[in-house]
């Protein structure tokens, strides 16, 4: 009895919970797969509206059961997501990105606590740019919260990194920091001494970045480490 609703339950987290995608975008959707997330915005300044997708699979084999009396959901989601951007001409929309190794899944198999990082922001279009916002929020483990929001320009069929900002804070105690990267101008803005609860005076201080470098969604990952050496030259420095 356990076993069969179980598999129900597995059948129904891995059944597609948002519409169907039109006939336009259904060649990017594949059996097995489903849209979270489809942004329509000019992306190359042609006053035509792209399209960005963010599709899921729904792999049954990628839910896994905890064990009883972990702490987080009982059912980790593990299926990966897959990031599309198609550009729409005269001549219909043709696929400029695909990245199936840039976006988190729902559930981390290793911190079982945190939350779906693309809840809150998530993949989005403003102002012409593409923007990505990632949360570190977990109900177990740590009070400690990250938000981090990537702002992307178009350079052609490319996708430049000119903006980087995250923000620190504590559940806790209040305290936040925030750090604001502009990759055209090679500044970055350092705010300390920040409180969700109380007031304080924040001190506010510059860095020039050691390079200015570009950056493009075709090449970068999501996860920089500032203090891995292998890692020098990338954005996060």
């Amino acid at each position: 009895m356990l076993r069969s609703q179980y598999l129900l339950l597995l059948a129904f987290l891995a059944a597609p919970s948002f519409a169907a995608p039109s006939d336009a975008l259904a060649q990017w959707v594949p059996n097995g797969w489903k849209v979270i997330t489809n942004n329509a915005g000019d992306l190359n300044r042609d006053g035509i509206d792209d399209v960005v997708l963010v599709v899921e699979e729904t792999n049954p084999a990628n839910f896994k059961k905890k064990p009883e009396g972990s702490l987080g959901p009982n059912i980790l989601n593990l299926n990966p997501r897959r990031l599309i951007i198609l550009l729409r001409s005269s001549s219909g929309l043709k696929e400029v990105l695909r990245r199936d190794d840039l976006l988190p899944s729902e559930n981390a198999e290793d911190m079982d606590c945190l939350a779906d990082p693309l809840a809150n922001g998530g993949v989005s279009i403003a102002r012409g740019n593409l923007v990505i916002e990632l949360q570190d929020w977990r109900s177990c483990g740590s009070y400690g919260v990250v938000n981090e929001k990537f702002t992307f320009g178009t350079q052609g069929t490319r996708f430049q990194l000119i903006g980087y900002d995250r923000s620190e804070s504590s559940r806790s105690t209040g305290e936040r920091s925030e750090y604001s990267t502009n990759y055209l101008t090679g500044k970055k803005k350092i705010t300390t001494g920040l409180n969700d609860f109380r007031d304080f005076k924040a001190e506010v201080s510059w860095k020039r970045l050691p390079s200015k470098r570009a950056f493009f969604l075709n090449e970068i990952f999501l996860h920089c480490d500032a203090a891995d050496p292998a890692q020098k030259d990338n954005w996060c420095q």
